[in-house]
């Protein structure tokens, strides 16, 4: 077994909670130190629950994977993912603007409304809320987590499949 294996979720691919915690206070201190714009988006997939009721929890496991691509695919490289909760991902943004992190993640949320799981014919869709919140001076990496957790809930109140930025 890798070094790395158990920082990884086996499923999605993603960095596991602790291990992405580390990569963020280290992402928080390197970006206060060199002034550069920190971006975090807090993606939780709409109405979990519901899903594997009505199709499984294969399906929707395969439907969390496919936003971690996703999510992925759209980061290009800009930072790490990782899984917060069972179906909450964050993605960290390096050197990422507010406005090109909401940007950023409206198009993620519209890619991965549009994709369709499960079998063919019929299939389904699922949708996101994504929260997003950029660093602001002096504030400690455990604030940015809860701010953009915070809008993530906020998309979710205001009735879901939307990004809020803080």
């Amino acid at each position: 077994m890798s070094e790395r294996a158990p920082q990884v979720c086996p499923r999605t691919g993603a960095y596991l909670r602790p291990h992405f915690e580390e990569l963020l206070a280290r992402a928080v201190s390197d970006a206060h130190q060199a002034r550069l714009p920190l971006t975090l988006l807090w993606v939780d997939v709409d109405e979990t629950q519901e899903g594997n009721d009505a199709h499984g929890r294969e399906a929707m496991d395969t439907a969390l994977s496919a936003l971690v691509d996703e999510l992925a695919a759209e980061l290009d490289g800009r930072g790490p993912i990782g899984r917060m909760e069972g179906d909450a991902f964050a993605a960290l943004l390096y050197a990422v603007t507010p406005d090109m992190g909401e940007r950023l993640a409206e198009r993620m949320r519209r890619r991965f409304a549009a994709r369709r799981f499960g079998p063919e014919p019929g299939g389904f869709h699922l949708t996101v809320s994504v929260g997003v919140a950029t660093l602001r001076p002096q504030e400690p990496y455990g604030n940015l987590l809860d701010a953009a957790e915070a809008s993530c809930l906020q998309a979710k109140q205001a009735g879901r499949d939307r990004v809020v930025r803080r």
